[in-house]
């Protein structure tokens, strides 16, 4: 089983903690966003009960212990979504993915945010190596995994039913 940690990750500005029922309506508004829908694989259009069924899975996810997901908050308001990350785990290798809410952007919480995440999973974890996969697009992410460490290592374009699919895959390896 995966516990959240204890206390909660947290740099004193923001803090990662479990998604709750709470954030169902925050997670809906967030994503409705063009810039959400096009760099994570979000149902469209979607709906509150993705939200609903989004909070449920991570809790099953954390229970069976293949993803840590974790709700951005405010560490002065935990009750204020700023984004989402998450880590899935196989093996010895985390798998991450991040978003900020519209309001959020620009104030440099997906860096914190990746930053504890990231030594969270390679030293509490053990993990050996975390992944990110970015759309080659999405400038704004992959300035992100460079201010964390993260090292551009190939490009990943996987077959699927409407096309190719491709990826940028930057790495961040233990010490």
């Amino acid at each position: 089983m995966l516990r959240p940690p204890d206390p909660p990750l947290s740099d004193g500005v923001i803090t990662l903690r479990p998604f709750e029922d709470s954030d169902v309506d925050t997670i809906y508004d967030a994503c409705q966003d063009p810039e959400i829908q096009r760099f994570i694989p979000v149902p469209r259009p979607y709906r509150r009960d993705d939200a609903v069924a989004y909070v449920r899975r991570t809790q099953r996810q954390w229970a069976d212990g293949s993803k840590a997901a974790f709700a951005i908050v405010d560490a002065n308001d935990p009750t204020t979504v700023l984004g989402a990350i998450n880590v899935a785990i196989s093996g010895s290798v985390g798998n991450s993915g991040y978003w900020i809410t519209p309001a959020a952007r620009g104030r440099g919480i997906a860096t914190r945010a990746l930053r504890l995440l990231t030594g969270w999973a390679l030293g509490e974890l053990g993990l050996g190596v975390v992944l990110l996969e970015i759309r080659p697009d999405n400038d704004r992410s992959i300035r992100v995994a460079q201010a964390c460490g993260y090292h551009y290592a190939g490009r990943l374009d996987v077959n699927t039913a409407t096309g190719k699919k491709g990826g940028l895959i930057f790495t961040r390896m233990a010490v």
